[in-house]
């Protein structure tokens, strides 16, 4: 095992079954500027100031937070029975997330989903403490592979926002968590007009396919429509609008934000259940609406 790297299991109680295969949606920004994301074929990979691209400490897995203040860095989270915690630091400390998306506050609290027969919580950690329940969340209703409409048990993305507040995505939807546990609706039946998706996903019915976000400090969010190969940017009053596409097989799949810039985790993503042969980048929107292509990741 790599010096400086603990691995670490979390009770994060839902249906492993239910996770179908997709690439990974982590990508994270530190203090200093630098860029880590997951490779669901290789593992996470780190861009440093210069743009520079090394592979770093890590597992092939799908989610990924930063704990900036490394608060979780020299104690053990509890051990858990479904998903699995990698704690990886401390400088920095990030936490990869094997299932279902994590998300660390600005408070340093860890917040994970747990599946409460076909709904779900959020639970709240706080270092040195124990978990608790932050939010029980209204239903979330996915049409399933035969046609039907069902309640499931997941969400699809999760991000801290300003003033201790969480904002999560299901399939269509993206909702707000209050920093009391109260839940509303941030934009629901989001929609991207031409849709097209990737290859592999032609003929699903995942639609949309909202994935990972996150939030400026405005309240502005950027989430990753995976099932439609676009960026959208949803504004406080939850107008929605496409803020970036993706050409070919691309597909964002996760999102960082670093002040004004918008960092966007895409996925080569052809008709392939081979994990290498999901092809990460990270490409850059700045905040005047320049794209560029920070990192490509190359399978030799």
């Amino acid at each position: 095992m790599a010096a400086g790297i603990r691995v670490l299991s979390l009770l994060i109680a839902l249906d492993s079954a239910t996770v179908f295969a997709h690439p990974g949606a982590g990508i994270v920004v530190d203090l200093r500027g630098q860029i880590y994301f997951t490779d669901t074929g290789a593992g996470v990979w780190k861009v440093d100031r210069q743009g520079r691209l090394t592979r770093h400490p890590g597992q092939a897995i799908h989610w990924m937070a930063i704990d900036k203040r490394g608060a979780f860095a020299q104690r053990d989270i509890p051990p858990g029975v479904a998903g699995h915690l990698s704690l990886i630091g401390p400088d920095p400390s990030l936490i990869q997330s094997s299932d279902f998306p994590i998300a660390v506050g600005r408070d340093s609290s860890l917040f994970y989903p747990q599946a409460d027969g076909d709904r779900v919580k959020i639970m709240r950690m706080a270092p040195g403490g124990s978990p608790a329940v932050f939010a029980a969340l209204p239903p979330i209703r996915e049409v399933d592979p035969e046609g039907k409409l069902k309640n499931v048990p997941w969400i699809n993305g999760l991000a801290a926002g300003p003033g201790g507040s969480l904002y999560y995505a299901e399939r269509d939807a993206v909702r707000r968590i209050s920093a009391e546990g109260s839940v509303s609706l941030v934009a629901g039946n989001v929609t991207v007009p031409g849709c097209t998706p990737p290859p592999a996903l032609e003929g699903s019915r995942i639609g949309t396919g909202l994935r990972g976000l996150d939030v400026m400090a405005d309240g502005t969010i950027f989430v990753a429509a995976s099932g439609c190969k676009a960026l959208l940017k949803i504004g406080p009053r939850g107008v929605v609008e496409v803020a970036l596409g993706a050409e070919a097989a691309w597909t964002p799949t996760g999102v960082a934000i670093s002040g004004d810039d918008v960092y966007v985790l895409e996925y080569w993503y052809p008709k392939s259940e081979r994990r290498e042969d999901w092809i990460p980048r990270v490409r850059k929107l700045s905040r005047d609406g320049k794209v560029t292509v920070i990192a490509s990741v190359r399978r030799d």
